[in-house]
């Protein structure tokens, strides 16, 4: 069993690495290249369509592991198709850009499908005593969970090796929490594979992940709770929810910010905390580091609350007084080359 766990990281990991510098040693024929503009936080044309190294290194994970006899069951492979539809839905848009609302009607089509033949989570996914019954609106609330987390990912691809970490960090969680053998396999090679990416992308990278990776991240991720026991759905996807504070209140509060100045939500922008806090190439490093720690200390004390409830509300005021610090600190960044207000 272990040898063939390690046999899959192994593969996982060398396959996203190796198609990952394919991609990026042919981007220009393959019309891959992300051209920077006065949104970009990169000054030079880099490749972009990395993240079909790690869809490519969690598909030969999962061969290996099926070769050993540990095959997915019947809702791991509903969530692993569905990943598979997000990542070919975001390898069209970043070949040949496809209208937003275009996009959201496929991501709403596959999250319904997953969420009907998965299930949702039966009660809020709040620690005691706000954890009250969902009723009838478990599947439409984990339909909203599994849109919203693909797109925030989307929106905090926005400098070197911050989204790849913080999936490393969200994996990391899950296999501390084991809520099911499922979510544990595809936790372990989406994590290898993610590795094998990042070896590319750590600041200055030589590729991106483009949409393919970072939608197909976003939704993986997000469906991991969903692997859990029908009964400890909730407190999974708070733990998962958790790991992802940063990824989930700097997009909300940077949506109601732009709201209420007036500014169409879908334009391109730099309002994000932290794209005020990584001004500089040279800051980059430092502010994806720092968030990635964040995401990785949440991500693992979400990991044990699963089966310690009692670090729930802890972990909840971790969480907020981070983000704070990083709203706080990204307030007194000065304005940039068109970098928002604060």
């Amino acid at each position: 069993m272990i040898e063939a766990f390690a046999g899959a990281a192994f593969v996982a990991f060398g396959v996203a690495a190796g198609v990952a510098w394919l991609v990026a040693r042919n981007a220009s024929r393959l019309g891959l290249q992300d051209v920077p503009n006065e949104r970009s936080s990169h000054q030079s044309l880099t490749p972009r369509g990395g993240g079909l190294g790690i869809v490519a290194g969690v598909a030969a994970g999962t061969l290996v592991l099926a070769a050993a006899g540990i095959r997915p069951g019947k809702d791991l492979g509903v969530l692993l198709a569905g990943s598979a539809v997000i990542a070919a839905l975001g390898a069209i848009d970043d070949r040949y850009s496809i209208r937003a609302r275009y996009r959201l009607a496929v991501q709403l089509a596959v999250a319904v499908a997953v969420v009907i033949l998965i299930g949702g989570a039966d009660r809020l996914p709040l620690p005691p005593p706000l954890d009250v019954p969902l009723g009838w609106l478990a599947g439409p609330l984990a339909v909203v969970w599994l849109i919203s987390v693909t797109n925030f990912y989307n929106f905090m691809d926005g400098i070197d090796g911050l989204a790849a970490g913080q999936t490393i960090a969200s994996c990391a969680g899950v296999a501390i929490a084991v809520w099911s053998a499922g979510a544990v396999e595809l936790a372990l090679v989406l994590a290898a594979a993610t590795i094998g990416f990042l070896l590319l992308n750590i600041p200055p990278a030589r590729i991106f992940l483009g949409d393919i990776g970072s939608t197909s991240l976003g939704f993986t991720i997000a469906g991991l709770p969903l692997l859990a026991p029908a009964g400890g759905r909730s407190m999974a996807l708070f733990g998962v929810a958790i790991g992802l504070t940063l990824f989930l209140l700097d997009p909300l509060e940077t949506l109601a910010r732009r709201a209420r100045a007036g500014h169409r939500i879908g334009t391109a922008h730099r309002w994000h905390s932290y794209q005020r806090l990584a001004v500089t190439r040279g800051r980059q490093r430092v502010v994806a580091l720092c968030l990635v720690f964040v995401g990785l200390v949440l991500s693992v004390g979400g990991g044990i609350a699963y089966r310690a409830s009692w670090l729930a509300w802890p972990l909840v005021a971790v969480g907020l007084a981070a983000f704070a610090v990083e709203r706080f600190l990204a307030g007194r960044t000065r304005d940039v080359a068109g970098i928002g207000p604060p």
